[in-house]
């Protein structure tokens, strides 16, 4: 009976090795594979909506997109850089007996490691920790005033997500990042989701 489980644990590191050569690619000898993509989904600011000194609707959630290209230096390890748009944080309402509104759209350029491990000949997780360089820009209407301030910072960015080999270049992938601390305007900072699902063309 051991010796049958012993075989059947064998077998099954055998199978998750192969699987990671066959997802992966086994020849990085020439070099890291380079691929180029796409994905879009939803962005949350998580704090917009906080505001004490505001009453009335609020809107922090919007469509989102990114662009991103990165490379596998082996089938565990690679790099990714991105441009994100995270959309239009808005609200609407009243802020010391008068009306009130904010607008904000946030943008920057990624820099992540990203770690990969395998599931199944088809399938792969990973996980990603990097940062963020975001320009924020807001619009804020107080009354008869209107405000418009842009502002710029660098953030810690987290995230995972799966991706499926489609055939032997296309990876459908989705995913979740975390970036902590985005400014909305100078007094302002809130942290943001992204939950995307996209493409991308891989020389693996």
């Amino acid at each position: 009976m051991k010796r049958q489980l012993a075989w059947c644990l064998c077998i099954g590191l055998m199978g998750n090795v192969q699987a990671g050569d066959s997802i992966m690619g086994s020849d990085f000898s020439n070099g890291p594979k380079l691929y180029v993509g796409g994905s879009a989904g939803s962005a949350k600011q998580g704090d917009t909506c906080n505001d004490p000194f505001f009453s009335g609707e609020c809107d922090n959630q919007a469509f989102a997109w990114k662009a991103f290209g990165g490379a596998r230096f082996n089938p565990m390890l690679g790099a990714e850089i991105g441009y994100y748009d995270l959309g239009d944080s808005n609200m609407n309402g009243t802020t010391g007996g008068s009306t009130a509104k904010l607008s904000n759209s946030t943008t920057g350029s990624v820099v992540t490691g990203v770690g990969y491990v395998p599931l199944s000949p088809q399938l792969e997780a990973f996980g990603k920790a990097g940062a963020m360089a975001w320009e924020s820009k807001t619009s804020k209407t107080s009354g008869s005033q209107t405000e418009a301030t842009e502002n710029s910072g660098t953030s810690i960015l987290v995230g995972g997500g799966a991706q499926f080999q489609l055939n032997s270049n296309l990876h459908l992938r989705g995913e979740w990042e975390h970036m902590l601390n985005i400014g909305a305007d100078s007094a302002y900072e809130t942290d943001a989701d992204l939950y995307s699902l996209g493409v991308s063309y891989s020389t693996l």
